[in-house]
């Protein structure tokens, strides 16, 4: 925090000067046209850049009417944190490579939810490279191809298996559950591998605006081990995922005009199947908005805060009054970031 605030300690007189200079030439791989490009938070970037990140973030997660046989339907809320740090390297003004590592938890913010849908403890790690493969200084204009490979490990906490394995044995002690297998009810392994990778444009229209868009395609493969008591110990339930993205994000920066704050307008749309063993398959399609503050008085630093909206997430499963699988209603996800990050 004391960095930070040194760093912005020095803003009035950087941002005058970039009021008179077309553009800032110890920082041209983020300038374009005389415009000085932000990194969006729901695509990445055409811009082949060296930087060091760091995201700090909240969610709130709201999914409706989730049946829970004979009782009915529940309002489940969960809230969570992330922590997310961003690494990328040019070896050239073409080529790079670029990668994160995100931790996430997340808890069922209330007693229902927290039996009903339990918590949850994610580690991500992504990695890949990003091609420029057309960049025109007079048109403002740069095009770039990614492509990334990610890991995710994770651990569920199911307290309602956990209680369900309790109540159908009535007999079970302190001593049976402590010693006994009924802990493997509460936590379940996951594991996911995902490759993706697409076509990134940036565009300058003024020293003021610009716009950024993206098309990429994702593959992931999910493996959940739940206990099951039925079968003696852990199964391993696969499920595959294909999803198509699409994004732009709008960007208005008033540092040319001596107000050293810049506005970062956003939108995600996915689309795309999931299959999982035994069901049928589903089709994803989801909206996100988000919205960022950021201060642009220094052409090296990008620090701010990014709120963002997920509409038509995908619905979650629950059980009917007969024990069938129904659909809870349309979840929505809330989360803000505070953004930190510093580009050469």
């Amino acid at each position: 925090m004391l960095g930070l605030l040194l760093l912005l300690g020095t803003a009035p007189a950087e941002s005058a000067s970039a009021a008179e200079a077309p553009a800032c030439p110890t920082n041209d791989a983020r300038q374009l046209g005389g415009h000085t490009f932000l990194l969006p938070i729901l695509q990445q970037s055409a811009l082949v850049t060296t930087n060091v990140g760091l995201r700090e973030g909240i969610a709130r997660y709201d999914v409706p009417d989730v049946p829970v046989g004979r009782l009915g339907t529940r309002d489940v809320l969960f809230t969570g944190v992330q922590q997310t740090l961003d690494l990328g390297i040019a070896f050239t003004d073409w080529l790079g490579v670029a990668g994160f590592a995100r931790a996430t938890v997340i808890t069922g913010a209330d007693t229902p939810s927290l039996l009903l849908r339990g918590a949850s403890v994610d580690l991500l790690g992504q990695a890949g490279a990003v091609v420029r493969v057309w960049r025109n200084e007079p048109s403002g204009t740069q095009l770039s191809l990614r492509a990334n490979v990610g890991l995710e490990h994770g651990r569920d906490v199911t307290v309602r298996s956990f209680v369900n394995g309790i109540l159908n044995d009535p007999g079970l002690t302190f001593e049976d559950v402590l010693e006994g297998n009924l802990d493997e009810y509460i936590r379940v392994p996951t594991r996911e591998t995902s490759v993706n990778g697409g076509a990134f444009l940036a565009q300058a229209f003024s020293r003021t605006f610009s716009l950024q868009a993206s098309a990429f395609g994702e593959y992931a493969w999910r493996e959940r081990d739940p206990f099951i008591a039925a079968d003696g110990g852990r199964v391993t339930q696969e499920s595959h995922a294909a999803r198509v993205n699409f994004a732009a994000a709008l960007a208005a920066d008033f540092a040319p005009h001596g107000v050293p704050l810049a506005l970062l307008g956003e939108y995600l749309f996915t689309t795309g199947e999931e299959t999982e063993e035994g069901r049928p398959v589903r089709t994803l399609g989801a909206s996100t908005v988000a919205l960022g503050l950021y201060y642009s008085g220094r052409p090296h630093l990008q620090v701010g805060l990014g709120a963002a909206t997920t509409l038509n997430a995908a619905r979650r499963l629950g059980l009917g009054e007969q024990g069938e699988e129904r659909e809870s209603g349309k979840p929505t996800l809330s989360y803000g970031h505070l953004i930190l990050r510093y580009i050469w």
